[in-house]
């Protein structure tokens, strides 16, 4: 998460949200960089025993507690591709960027897959839960999305973002790493 969380280039002092957070590992990272981080996720049980950010609410992202133009970026990690309508989403969260402000998310790219995450996991013979985790999400993205560079571009585009690109990272590019500006 570390490595996402430099990617995004969050500047000293920005008001960050990830929507998603899971237990706030992001959030705890943003606060390291000078942000003033808050999460949100859907999930209570994210949050215990106790949550890794002081700065965490439970909500959904379809719904979320917080006035327009708030944030100077916005993270969604492995939360946007489950989502039936991740256009309706994207436009919502645009509306929480100041202008100028930064979506930032991580999705499963195209190369991620059952068979890839086993032959991966087992030339790093990963086990226990590294290697479960690997396998379920190869999992759940064959089940909703997997977005090639363009397909990720027209979602930007679609929800009135100026898109910035690409990479893909994680193992040997499992993860999209995109951003946008609003």
């Amino acid at each position: 998460m570390y490595g996402f969380a430099v990617w995004c280039s969050p500047q000293p002092g920005w008001l960050t949200l990830d929507v998603g957070c899971g237990p706030g590992l992001l959030l705890a990272i943003f606060s390291r960089l000078g942000c003033k981080a808050v999460g949100v996720d859907l999930d209570i049980e994210m949050f215990k025993p106790s949550p890794l950010h002081s700065v965490v609410a439970v909500a959904d992202v379809k719904a979320l507690p917080f006035g327009p133009k708030t944030f100077d970026l916005i993270t969604a990690s492995n939360l946007i591709f489950l989502l039936p309508e991740p256009v309706q989403t994207l436009v919502m969260l645009m509306h929480l960027l100041r202008s100028g402000g930064k979506l930032a998310m991580l999705n499963p790219s195209e190369l991620q897959n059952h068979q890839a995450a086993v032959d991966f996991a087992d030339e790093k013979k990963m086990e226990g839960i590294t290697r479960d985790t690997l396998i379920n999400w190869a999992g759940r993205a064959a089940e909703h999305y997997r977005w090639t560079d363009e397909e990720t571009r027209l979602l930007y585009v679609a929800a009135g973002f100026e898109y910035q690109g690409s990479v893909l990272k994680v193992g040997p590019g499992f993860g999209r790493f995109s951003s946008g500006i609003a």
